[in-house]
């Protein structure tokens, strides 16, 4: 005889509350985030924020707000207790951060939280103390005005959760980021990180949002961000970036919505729109846009972690902000700038004194010489650089010698495995200057495969190039057929050996983001086997010592910039080895040859012979052709010929 159904009961109250933590708090970046929003809806001016262990072992956030009494104190822990709303109707004018009333309640349920606080009015203060429940002793004790709130052995009572966490350093990114976009969204607000008892960053209150900007994200960043305002029901301001500065995913643009900092796809995709044509398709600006909406125009009670709203017209949010961005961008500051000799020296003049916001083993202590391999401040004739064609920078051509000053030896090899795409240089030394490709037509000798087995014609438009069968025309895009080459390379040395690889002479320290740091040490290994060997320098650099062969002539810091961003936004909840694989990807196209690139009849040979071994040579790592292809016959009828 089969058991009876199981009966319908009520969960235990601790299992609630368990559940409903696995809403709120994910990591110790979760737990930072509401506590630091619970402060600054105190009314803090200066948020001081300690971790121990990336906050795997302890977490304590300090504030100079207002404080509560012993009644307020002991009731902030009970679930859906909140000072921030009465009624439903509530919900549609909020203005702070919190309001639902789950944070402290959700952390306590699955952490050892002590809480101390005092208000001004009061003569001495309390704390309270539990794990796991709510219910708390509390005992008067002294204190300064405000409250102060440490969580120790986060997911002690639940150990399914507790091995989700990761690294350390992983965790320290996330906190290091969100504190980064809070910093950038609350430019007045003096905030400080302390990990380990070793102070990490230190931001002083500074209403400016631009020299905010260059304490935040550096010299180099800031000189190329460019303020926009627009008025209206939709009110929209901040700071972005030239498109000769961009990104892979929005993960450096920081969005406030009302004050709030918040994920928004119609805001991601408004500004992406309104830069068009001036970024690659997938790349967005570096900045900060905030938007202040009308009442009743927004609704923030969407998601448990408070990091998505709800627009009651996103059409007319996505014309406010494209009509501010598309002002900015049709102003083309940095062209006028650049121009007039300005823009450095404008925000040198602006940021004076900011340059001291980071401490201890930071980038701002490391140096700036050329030898360290990143300059002080990235130069108006850089961006020039940076929008020229590639053929016009000096060693962007694969193969190429690069400056010792990078690092590089100055004698060249030929590394076994290498795909050696000719010298762009040499070919003009012995062509004389502006000789183009060679256009001999000779058949390539020796094939060893369907795509050396192609006659080649000539290159046109310094982007195609042009072959024959015996009855079709063949039209490669060099780009993208490099691009699948670089790629399997890489996945081959992922995969099985490793990408021969050249030590530098003097290692390369190259500025991340703390996220995009803690990103590339967890991938260390995987790195190495693609032939680089990078590791965390700081909390806000890496420093490469070894760099694959095969991109020899690129710029190594550039590379290395765009793989960071590849491994954080291009990966989440991926394993490693997938995360990699997309960062190849990137790695690949930014490599390989570009529109602009003259090409010599021997580096075709020896692009179609790579070709040859490489699966899937007709598409580019990102799905787009490599290959047209028309039959003679065909070609005849586009003439009219029968």
């Amino acid at each position: 005889m089969s058991a009876p159904p199981p009966r319908i009961a009520l969960l235990d109250p601790l299992v609630v509350s368990q559940i409903a933590a696995g809403e709120v708090v994910e990591r110790p970046a979760s737990v930072v985030k509401e506590l630091v929003e619970n402060a600054l809806d105190a009314g803090a001016t200066h948020v001081r924020v300690a971790l121990w262990e990336g906050g795997r072992a302890r977490i304590q956030v300090t504030d100079n707000g207002t404080g509560m009494d012993a009644d307020d104190a002991r009731l902030a822990f009970a679930r859906h207790a909140t000072s921030k709303l009465r009624h439903a109707d509530d919900l549609l004018a909020i203005g702070s951060f919190g309001f639902r009333g789950e944070a402290l309640a959700s952390i306590v349920a699955v952490a050892d939280v002590t809480m101390t606080t005092r208000r001004a009015d009061m003569p001495v203060g309390v704390r309270l103390q539990g794990a796991g429940t709510t219910e708390l002793t509390l005992v008067p004790c002294g204190g300064p005005v405000g409250t102060d709130v440490v969580v120790a052995d986060l997911f002690f009572n639940v150990p399914a959760r507790l091995k989700f966490l990761r690294t350390a350093a992983t965790e320290l990114g996330h906190v290091l980021k969100f504190l980064d976009a809070l910093a950038l969204a609350r430019p007045a607000l003096h905030l400080t990180l302390h990990h380990n008892d070793r102070r990490i960053l230190d931001y002083p209150s500074d209403p400016d949002l631009r020299r905010r900007a260059h304490a935040v994200l550096g010299a180099d960043v800031a000189v190329a961000l460019h303020p926009f305002a627009a008025e209206g029901d939709y009110a929209v301001a901040g700071l972005l970036s030239e498109p000769a500065l961009s990104h892979a995913g929005p993960s450096q643009l920081t969005l406030l919505v009302n004050g709030r900092l918040v994920t928004d796809r119609t805001l991601h995709h408004a500004i992406a729109h309104a830069y068009g044509t001036l970024l690659e398709r997938g790349r967005y600006p570096v900045g900060v846009l905030a938007l202040d909406c009308p009442p009743g125009a927004l609704d923030v009670n969407v998601h448990p972690q408070k990091t998505e709203v709800r627009f009651a017209s996103s059409q007319s949010v996505h014309s406010a902000v494209g009509r501010a961005v598309g002002a900015m961008l049709a102003r083309t500051p940095w062209v006028r700038e650049a121009l007039a000799g300005t823009g450095d020296a404008e925000v040198a003049e602006n940021t004076a004194g900011a340059d001291g916001a980071l401490v201890t083993d930071s980038v701002a202590d490391i140096g700036t010489s050329a030898a360290d391999g990143f300059p002080a401040r990235r130069s108006a004739g850089a961006h020039a650089a940076a929008r020229s064609p590639a053929w016009a920078r000096p060693g962007a051509v694969f193969g190429r010698a690069a400056d010792p000053a990078r690092g590089w030896p100055a004698e060249r090899e030929s590394p076994a495995g290498a795909v050696a795409v000719g010298d762009g240089a040499a070919a003009e030394d012995e062509g004389g200057a502006g000789a183009g490709p060679a256009q001999s037509g000779l058949p390539l000798d020796a094939p060893t495969g369907p795509w050396s087995a192609l006659r080649y014609v000539g290159q046109v438009g310094h982007c195609f190039l042009v072959c024959e069968t015996a009855d079709a025309l063949v039209l490669i895009d060099q780009h993208a057929a490099h691009e699948r080459v670089l790629f399997e390379r890489f996945v081959v040395g992922l995969r099985g050996g490793a990408v021969p690889s050249q030590q530098l002479l003097i290692p390369l320290l190259v500025p991340l983001a703390p996220a995009e740091v803690a990103a590339v040490a967890e991938a260390a290994d995987e790195l190495a086997r693609l032939g680089i060997e990078a590791e965390a320098w700081g909390e806000r650099a890496v420093r490469v010592r070894a760099w694959p062969t095969v991109l020899r002539g690129r710029d190594p810091a550039a590379e290395v910039r765009r793989l960071a961003a590849a491994l954080l936004d291009g990966g989440r909840g991926q394993a490693t080895v997938e995360r990699i694989e997309r960062a190849a990807a990137t790695l690949a196209c930014h490599a390989a040859l570009r529109a602009g690139d003259s090409i010599t009849e021997t580096d075709v040979r020896d692009l179609l012979r790579a070709m040859d071994g490489v699966d899937l040579a007709a598409y580019c790592p990102h799905g787009r052709p490599v290959v047209l292809k028309a039959r003679f016959d065909e070609v005849g009828r586009w003439f009219h010929r029968s």
